[in-house]
Protein backbone atom coordinates (compact mmCIF):
# COMPACT_ATOMS: atom_id res chain seq x y z
CA UNK A 1 0.00 0.00 0.00
CA UNK A 2 1.19 3.71 -1.20
CA UNK A 3 2.03 5.95 1.72
CA UNK A 4 1.81 9.65 1.50
CA UNK A 5 5.30 9.93 1.55
CA UNK A 6 6.13 7.66 -1.01
CA UNK A 7 5.41 8.44 -4.85
CA UNK A 8 3.59 5.96 -6.72
CA UNK A 9 6.24 3.01 -8.10
CA UNK A 10 3.92 2.09 -10.45
CA UNK A 11 3.24 4.90 -12.21
CA UNK A 12 6.86 6.31 -11.89
CA UNK A 13 7.84 2.45 -13.65
CA UNK A 14 5.05 3.70 -16.22
CA UNK A 15 6.40 6.71 -16.67
CA UNK A 16 9.64 5.94 -17.05
CA UNK A 17 8.70 3.46 -19.84
CA UNK A 18 6.65 5.57 -21.98
CA UNK A 19 9.50 8.11 -22.09
CA UNK A 20 12.50 5.22 -23.14
CA UNK A 21 9.44 4.36 -25.36
CA UNK A 22 9.01 7.54 -27.44
CA UNK A 23 13.04 8.06 -26.65
CA UNK A 24 13.75 4.39 -29.19
CA UNK A 25 10.61 5.46 -31.52
CA UNK A 26 12.33 9.09 -31.88
CA UNK A 27 15.59 7.73 -32.23
CA UNK A 28 14.33 4.95 -35.11
CA UNK A 29 12.60 7.58 -37.48
CA UNK A 30 15.28 10.05 -36.76
CA UNK A 31 17.53 7.36 -38.28
CA UNK A 32 15.42 6.45 -41.13
CA UNK A 33 14.73 10.28 -41.98
CA UNK A 34 18.60 10.19 -42.32
CA UNK A 35 18.99 7.60 -44.14
CA UNK A 36 16.12 8.84 -46.65
CA UNK A 37 18.02 12.41 -46.73
CA UNK A 38 20.84 10.93 -46.99
CA UNK A 39 19.36 8.99 -50.74
CA UNK A 40 17.68 12.15 -51.32
CA UNK A 41 20.81 14.13 -51.38
CA UNK A 42 22.84 11.14 -53.77
CA UNK A 43 19.83 11.39 -55.86
CA UNK A 44 19.86 14.83 -56.17
CA UNK A 45 24.09 14.79 -57.30
CA UNK A 46 23.01 12.13 -59.73
CA UNK A 47 20.50 14.22 -61.07
CA UNK A 48 22.81 17.43 -61.72
CA UNK A 49 25.03 15.11 -63.08
CA UNK A 50 22.67 13.96 -65.39
CA UNK A 51 21.63 17.52 -66.07
CA UNK A 52 24.88 18.78 -66.45
CA UNK A 53 25.88 16.13 -69.42
CA UNK A 54 22.59 16.50 -71.01
CA UNK A 55 22.92 20.23 -71.17
CA UNK A 56 26.47 19.61 -72.25
CA UNK A 57 25.32 17.49 -74.76
CA UNK A 58 22.56 19.69 -76.14
CA UNK A 59 25.07 23.19 -76.55
CA UNK A 60 27.68 20.96 -78.14
CA UNK A 61 25.66 19.26 -81.10
CA UNK A 62 24.29 23.42 -81.28
CA UNK A 63 27.62 24.41 -81.53
CA UNK A 64 28.49 21.78 -84.21
CA UNK A 65 25.64 22.75 -86.16
CA UNK A 66 26.12 26.41 -86.15
CA UNK A 67 29.88 26.01 -86.92
CA UNK A 68 28.59 23.88 -89.78
CA UNK A 69 26.44 26.95 -91.49
CA UNK A 70 28.65 29.66 -90.36
CA UNK A 71 31.36 30.94 -91.58
CA UNK A 72 34.38 32.87 -89.67
CA UNK A 73 35.24 36.04 -92.12
CA UNK A 74 37.91 38.87 -91.44
CA UNK A 75 35.99 42.04 -90.97
CA UNK A 76 36.91 46.17 -90.50
CA UNK A 77 36.00 48.43 -87.90
CA UNK A 78 34.66 51.10 -89.40
CA UNK A 79 33.08 52.77 -86.73
CA UNK A 80 32.62 52.44 -82.25
CA UNK A 81 31.24 54.27 -79.21
CA UNK A 82 33.73 55.29 -76.49
CA UNK A 83 34.34 52.99 -73.48
CA UNK A 84 31.73 54.14 -70.68
CA UNK A 85 33.55 52.57 -67.96
CA UNK A 86 36.13 50.22 -66.96
CA UNK A 87 33.37 47.71 -66.45
CA UNK A 88 32.31 47.99 -69.94
CA UNK A 89 35.68 47.63 -71.67
CA UNK A 90 34.84 43.65 -71.86
CA UNK A 91 32.55 43.61 -74.50
CA UNK A 92 31.78 47.28 -76.89
CA UNK A 93 29.53 47.77 -79.42
CA UNK A 94 31.41 48.32 -83.06
CA UNK A 95 30.55 48.72 -86.29
CA UNK A 96 32.19 46.46 -88.90
CA UNK A 97 32.37 46.19 -92.92
CA UNK A 98 33.00 43.07 -94.18
CA UNK A 99 32.54 41.59 -97.63
CA UNK A 100 29.71 38.79 -98.13
CA UNK A 101 30.25 35.54 -100.23
CA UNK A 102 28.13 37.19 -103.10
CA UNK A 103 31.33 40.12 -103.17
CA UNK A 104 28.80 42.96 -101.48
CA UNK A 105 30.93 45.01 -99.05
CA UNK A 106 28.51 45.05 -95.84
CA UNK A 107 28.47 47.04 -92.72
CA UNK A 108 26.36 46.37 -89.29
CA UNK A 109 26.98 47.06 -85.69
CA UNK A 110 28.17 44.05 -83.26
CA UNK A 111 29.35 43.57 -79.97
CA UNK A 112 33.06 42.64 -79.98
CA UNK A 113 35.30 41.46 -76.89
CA UNK A 114 37.15 44.35 -75.80
CA UNK A 115 38.21 47.95 -77.37
CA UNK A 116 39.20 48.11 -80.88
CA UNK A 117 40.43 50.92 -83.02
CA UNK A 118 38.87 52.00 -86.19
CA UNK A 119 40.71 50.04 -89.22
CA UNK A 120 41.42 47.21 -87.15
CA UNK A 121 41.02 43.75 -88.54
CA UNK A 122 38.77 41.49 -86.41
CA UNK A 123 36.97 38.02 -86.71
CA UNK A 124 33.27 37.92 -87.10
CA UNK A 125 31.05 34.97 -88.19
CA UNK A 126 28.41 35.42 -90.86
CA UNK A 127 25.90 33.08 -92.14
CA UNK A 128 24.32 31.03 -95.45
CA UNK A 129 23.43 34.79 -96.82
CA UNK A 130 26.91 36.89 -95.75
CA UNK A 131 24.83 38.30 -92.72
CA UNK A 132 26.40 39.12 -89.68
CA UNK A 133 25.72 36.12 -86.57
CA UNK A 134 27.02 35.27 -83.51
CA UNK A 135 29.93 33.00 -83.03
CA UNK A 136 28.81 29.28 -82.40
CA UNK A 137 29.04 27.86 -79.84
CA UNK A 138 32.00 26.31 -78.19
CA UNK A 139 33.45 23.31 -76.56
CA UNK A 140 33.81 25.72 -73.21
CA UNK A 141 30.08 27.47 -73.62
CA UNK A 142 29.03 24.07 -73.69
CA UNK A 143 31.02 23.07 -70.22
CA UNK A 144 29.95 26.59 -68.63
CA UNK A 145 26.61 25.68 -69.74
CA UNK A 146 26.56 22.12 -68.21
CA UNK A 147 28.71 23.26 -64.93
CA UNK A 148 25.76 25.89 -64.33
CA UNK A 149 22.86 23.73 -65.04
CA UNK A 150 24.53 21.00 -63.20
CA UNK A 151 25.21 23.28 -60.18
CA UNK A 152 21.86 24.52 -60.15
CA UNK A 153 20.39 21.28 -59.69
CA UNK A 154 22.41 20.31 -56.83
CA UNK A 155 21.70 23.23 -54.96
CA UNK A 156 18.29 22.77 -55.05
CA UNK A 157 18.59 19.44 -53.66
CA UNK A 158 20.50 20.82 -51.70
CA UNK A 159 17.97 22.88 -50.33
CA UNK A 160 15.76 20.15 -50.12
CA UNK A 161 17.85 18.43 -48.02
CA UNK A 162 18.75 21.07 -45.37
CA UNK A 163 15.28 22.21 -45.38
CA UNK A 164 14.19 18.50 -44.66
CA UNK A 165 16.84 17.97 -42.09
CA UNK A 166 15.33 20.85 -40.07
CA UNK A 167 12.50 19.74 -40.00
CA UNK A 168 13.48 16.27 -38.72
CA UNK A 169 15.74 18.07 -36.20
CA UNK A 170 12.70 19.75 -34.92
CA UNK A 171 10.66 17.33 -34.81
CA UNK A 172 13.12 15.38 -32.90
CA UNK A 173 13.68 18.13 -30.53
CA UNK A 174 10.29 18.03 -29.45
CA UNK A 175 10.05 14.73 -28.88
CA UNK A 176 12.88 14.39 -27.01
CA UNK A 177 11.50 16.90 -24.86
CA UNK A 178 8.32 15.62 -24.48
CA UNK A 179 10.31 12.65 -23.13
CA UNK A 180 12.51 14.86 -20.80
CA UNK A 181 9.25 16.10 -19.46
CA UNK A 182 7.70 12.90 -18.73
CA UNK A 183 11.42 12.06 -16.72
CA UNK A 184 10.59 14.93 -14.79
CA UNK A 185 7.34 14.56 -14.52
CA UNK A 186 8.67 10.67 -12.62
CA UNK A 187 11.31 12.06 -10.64
CA UNK A 188 10.06 15.95 -9.49
CA UNK A 189 7.57 14.56 -6.83
CA UNK A 190 11.06 12.78 -5.04
CA UNK A 191 13.19 15.91 -5.36
CA UNK A 192 10.84 17.85 -4.26
CA UNK A 193 9.13 16.17 -1.74
CA UNK A 194 5.37 16.42 -2.84
CA UNK A 195 3.32 13.85 -3.56
CA UNK A 196 2.38 12.97 -6.82
CA UNK A 197 -1.05 12.69 -8.17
Amino acid sequence: MRTAGQPDRARSRSTRGEAELLRRRTGRWADLFSVLLGLLLVVGLATGWLIGSSVHDAVAHRGAAEAAERTAVEATVSGGVPVLSELHIAHQMHTVTWTAPDGEVRSAETVLPGVHDIGEGVRVWTGPGGELVSAPATGDDALTAAGAAGLLAVLCAGVVVAAGWWLVSRWTAVRIGRAWDLDWARVEPAWSGRRAR
